[in-house]
């Protein structure tokens, strides 16, 4: 049968053997009224789900096997504890778990009460190359959420009087997650992937998301933190396994260097994704307990992600009763998680857990600093518009033109409005008053285009704009006159930024053997896109996605499944790979295209938020 390996997906997993105590284990009915909505097609394919050559279209028999496999609700302890009875047809056989790991903001700090708090894990997936975990969040309402454990007492599925503990999601947080997190694959960003998003009348939704590795740090840490070696060693050899099987870290086979070699791998994926999310303005609350994160070094729960349009890092977001860390200091919180496991691996090798501040020192850390380092110096090359060989060049060749280039760079990223701190929907802000990336992009579109013209000059032919003009083009619309004063300061620092920027073209023109022109002429077409003035931030992924759904209702899944698929391709800002949406097809007057149409215009209009 075409869509037969949808079967194997059944709740079977083998975290169940590695860790007994890490678990929750549910009952599960079939939910009826399912509609699929979207359906990442491509991903399908990867995993073997549809056939390579399979249509990017939904038909009646796909759909079934989609909602046959997900469209699950666990039968929960206020179920059972009401004797409440369920149609015989939709109760299921096999048993879905609800995992354990730390989360802050329970009051127990080690795990004994937190875990998936509205997702079970749907089993696994063999291909060929890798494997992969499957887990659905909005199936309800589970013993491990923040809310079940402040009530004390069992919730019932869909109860919305406590945070975090009604066991539903919404259709705009799961539409949301699917469009960012695949934008955030395809440009090389670490992150797990949503397979498929099934509606239900009430405005509520099943996410599936899949990643080759769904181990949080805080799975691990679980057992750390109580004291329990045997388990936490499990639990760390079976992650270790997984990424050995699926090609993704070779190992020793045995030993301590097996597991020194494996906090090394530790220190080199956190450092590379929290320099990424740094220097690309992207938030993601990372605390202690290693749970808004995997194990791997990738990205999960996008409820609290945002991309921003400048360096916001004074944006928190306000939880309930707490605000969280800002986007500067993810890289404490991600080299404290590499510090927690210098602390696991020595517990693991010696069998004693010591005191969590021993390892201050560790060279995990040292290890992590300086690739933080490196990977920041990348992502800020690359933001520039050189290509992957330039950058190499410039790191090992021309650190201290680099370095110069980011003090100058900071300078502008640094300033905020006069205004001061200020209220934002989901917290707190205090808004930058340059957009660097508008620099990036238009000062090569200045300079090829003044060329040799009547211009103050760095050098021949190589035009210098005037600071006022430099600092106003870099201005956010909504900074006044005050914060744009020009200063003496300020006018130097403007003109040092384009001479340092002359210093690295004129660089990598020597090391290539190739003119300053035709190298600034290749950086131009970069950072256009790269730099795209109308990349999707977090407050215009909301409203793009309230104006989705308004239209669904009018749109059929086809019409709906394309238009999404068009626009994140759209916004996948890399050199080669990026589809814009050509002009004639935006004039369109197809469902579809007034879709895209209005997508435009909000990205055009938050292009510069949070």
């Amino acid at each position: 049968m075409m869509y037969e390996k949808f079967r194997t997906i059944n709740g079977i997993h083998p975290w169940r053997h590695v860790s007994p105590q890490g678990y929750v284990d549910y009952s599960v009915r079939y939910r009826e009224g399912g509609q699929v909505i979207y359906f990442n097609f491509s991903l399908a394919k990867e995993l073997g789900l549809i056939a390579k050559n399979h249509p990017h279209r939904m038909n009646p028999r796909l759909e079934k096997a989609i909602l046959n496999t997900f469209a699950l609700q666990i039968i929960n302890e206020y179920d059972r504890a009401h004797n409440i009875k369920f149609s015989e047809h939709t109760l299921r056989k096999e048993l879905y778990m609800a995992t354990r790991y730390l989360q802050s903001q329970h009051k127990n700090k080690r795990g004994k009460t937190s875990g998936d708090g509205r997702s079970i894990w749907n089993g696994f997936i063999h291909t060929k190359q890798m494997t992969f975990d499957v887990s659905s969040c909005g199936t309800g309402a589970t013993i491990l959420s923040p809310g079940a454990q402040q009530a004390g007492r069992f919730i019932k599925t869909g109860d919305e009087r406590l945070g975090y503990a009604s066991g539903l999601a919404e259709i705009d947080e799961m539409l949301g997650n699917a469009i960012m997190s695949e934008i955030f694959y395809r440009e090389g960003i670490p992150t797990e992937r949503c397979l498929t998003m099934i509606t239900f009348q009430g405005n509520s939704a099943i996410g599936v998301r899949t990643a080759p590795n769904l181990i949080r740090p805080a799975h691990i840490f679980r057992y750390l933190k109580m004291g329990l070696w045997k388990e936490m060693k499990g639990a760390f050899d079976y992650f270790l396994r997984r990424q050995e099987e699926n090609r993704v870290w070779t190992l020793p086979a045995k030993g301590k260097r097996r597991y020194y070699k494996a906090l090394e791998y530790f220190a080199k994926t956190y450092a590379r994704l929290v320099a990424v999310l740094e220097e690309e303005y992207i938030f993601n609350w990372l605390a202690w307990d290693g749970d808004n994160m995997l194990a791997s070094g990738a990205l999960l729960d996008y409820g609290s992600i945002r991309q921003f349009a400048a360096k916001h890092n004074k944006y928190r977001y306000e939880d309930v009763d707490r605000f969280s860390s800002c986007l500067t200091e993810q890289r404490y919180w991600a080299k404290k998680l590499v510090q927690t496991f210098a602390q696991s691996v020595d517990f693991i090798v010696s069998h004693k857990k010591k005191n969590l501040e021993k390892f201050e020192k560790d060279k995990s850390l040292r290890l992590f600093d300086h690739l933080f380092i490196r990977e920041l110096q990348k992502r800020m090359l690359w933001r520039i518009g050189f290509t992957t060989e330039q950058i190499n060049y410039l790191i090992e060749h021309h650190q201290d033109k680099i370095q110069d280039f980011r003090r100058a760079l900071n300078y502008f990223e640094a300033m905020k409005t006069i205004k001061g701190p200020q209220r934002v929907p989901d917290g707190i802000d205090h808004p930058p008053v340059f957009l660097v990336r508008y620099v990036l992009r238009e000062l090569p579109l200045f300079i090829l285009k003044n060329w040799n013209l009547d211009y103050n000059y760095i050098e021949k032919g190589w035009p210098l704009m005037a600071a006022d003009k430099f600092c106003e083009l870099m201005a956010a619309s909504y900074v006044n006159r005050k914060d744009l004063k020009l200063t003496l300061h300020h006018e130097q620092k403007a003109i040092s930024f384009q001479q340092i920027y002359h210093d690295l073209i004129f660089a990598v023109s020597q090391g290539f053997a190739q003119t300053q022109r035709k190298i600034l002429e290749s950086v131009a077409k970069r950072s256009v896109v790269i730099n795209y003035v109308y990349r999707t931030t977090g407050d215009g992924l909301i409203w793009i996605v309230d104006e989705a759904l308004r239209a669904k209702k009018k749109m059929n899944q086809q019409q709906f499944q394309e238009t999404i698929d068009r626009f994140i391709k759209s916004q996948v800002l890399v050199p080669g790979q990026w589809k814009p949406i050509p002009p004639k097809q935006l004039q369109k007057p197809s469902r579809g295209a007034r879709l895209l149409r209005r997508f435009e215009k909000t990205l055009a209009l938050y292009n510069e938020m949070i």
